[in-house]
């Protein structure tokens, strides 16, 4: 079967790399996913192993659809009618540089031809399947979103706070600054604590998708038995070294947040919390090892104020000597020492930002 895995924008090569890791062989890949051509095994292992995806889609149709015949015929004749059970349809249309346009009367033709196609209703409980339908250069690409909600969503993350960092991404950061596991994290800016919890996850190879439902699992042609195995088999890679993870923030009321998130998946015992102002974080102590800081100060998106810039200033001179890892930020009225940090354009939500990095030579 062949899937399009999508992704935070920017973070297409990460994916890729990703899913190498996985065993799998990636292709076309682009900012916002890569394609992959795997089968019913493959497809499990994604939802379960990927801490970059956003979704998991499966084509179920192709073909050229110049007119409303032929995208009709193309979607009527897909898997979905095969393969459909009880459920209802959410379908997204997206089209570029073709000759069908109109996104409502594709959407209209598509969802008809959807209802025609189907051969059969199972007596299972009814749900929504989501469908995505891409036309680029007058192709006309079916997908079955095999996920269910966004990847991200873990089942850990109970409470956030007013600017949450989504949890693919915290996972990102942590892989691009090329943290090792030995060293020391820190997390002065930390809110709900998603970035220490992810880093956690990474460290121990606990599977991000253990601790969540799928819609795969409601397909009529799921693999109980696969999928059980595959679960059974991500439980025994699990590892149960120590690690140093110190997490801080200055308001208390997120710090409870982030010890109960991490205790939705039992690790409150693995992270150090503590609430503390920026400004009263001594990383001297970390001065006769490498250390890494990965962190996601305010942005003063609202109001620019002199304290943030000082703020700022004070962040990047702590980095620029000492310590490894990023920062994520769209606050661009000050900069770290160009030479020391590379800079990575990423996207936090609708945010365009830069994770500066320094790494290990």
């Amino acid at each position: 079967m062949k899937l399009l895995v999508s992704c935070p924008a920017g973070l297409g090569s990460l994916l890729s790399s990703e899913l190498k890791r996985l065993q799998l062989k990636p292709f076309n890949t682009f900012s916002k996913g890569s394609w992959v051509e795997t089968d019913l095994e493959g497809l499990y292992r994604i939802n379960l192993w990927s801490r970059i995806a956003n979704k998991v889609y499966i084509q179920i149709a192709s073909g050229e659809a110049k007119n409303f015949d032929q995208l009709f015929e193309i979607v009527k004749k897909s898997d979905y009618g095969q393969r459909s059970s009880n459920s209802n349809i959410s379908l997204k249309v997206t089209s570029h540089h073709s000759q069908l346009s109109a996104q409502r009367a594709i959407q209209s033709v598509a969802h008809k031809a959807l209802l025609e196609g189907i051969t059969h209703f199972s007596k299972e409980q009814e749900y929504t399947e989501e469908l995505l339908l891409l036309i680029e250069k007058d192709q006309a690409t079916l997908l079955l979103n095999s996920s269910g909600p966004s990847l991200h969503q873990r089942g850990y993350r109970t409470k956030t706070g007013l600017a949450p960092l989504k949890e693919n991404l915290a996972a990102a950061l942590v892989l691009l600054s090329s943290w090792k596991f030995k060293s020391p994290l820190i997390d002065p800016f930390c809110g709900s604590g998603t970035i220490a919890i992810e880093a956690l996850l990474l460290a121990k190879n606990i599977a991000p998708g253990s601790h969540r439902n799928f819609t795969f699992e409601k397909f009529s042609r799921f693999d109980q038995h696969l999928w059980n195995k595959l679960k059974e088999e991500a439980k025994s890679r699990i590892f149960d070294g120590n690690y140093q993870i110190y997490a801080s923030d200055m308001d208390p009321h997120m710090i409870r947040i982030a010890k109960d998130n991490a205790r939705s998946r039992g690790l409150e015992n693995d992270i150090h919390f503590e609430i503390k102002r920026f400004q009263k974080s001594d990383f001297s102590a970390f001065s006769s090892a490498d250390h890494w800081i990965i962190s996601n100060p305010p942005y003063g998106k609202r109001i620019v104020s002199s304290d943030l810039k000082s703020l700022y200033e004070e962040i990047y001179s702590s980095f620029d000597e000492k310590g490894f890892g990023g920062i994520i930020t769209s606050f661009d009225q000050v900069k770290p020492n160009s030479e020391k940090r590379s800079a990575k354009p990423i996207f936090n939500g609708e945010d365009k930002c830069t994770f500066w990095t320094r790494k290990l030579n």
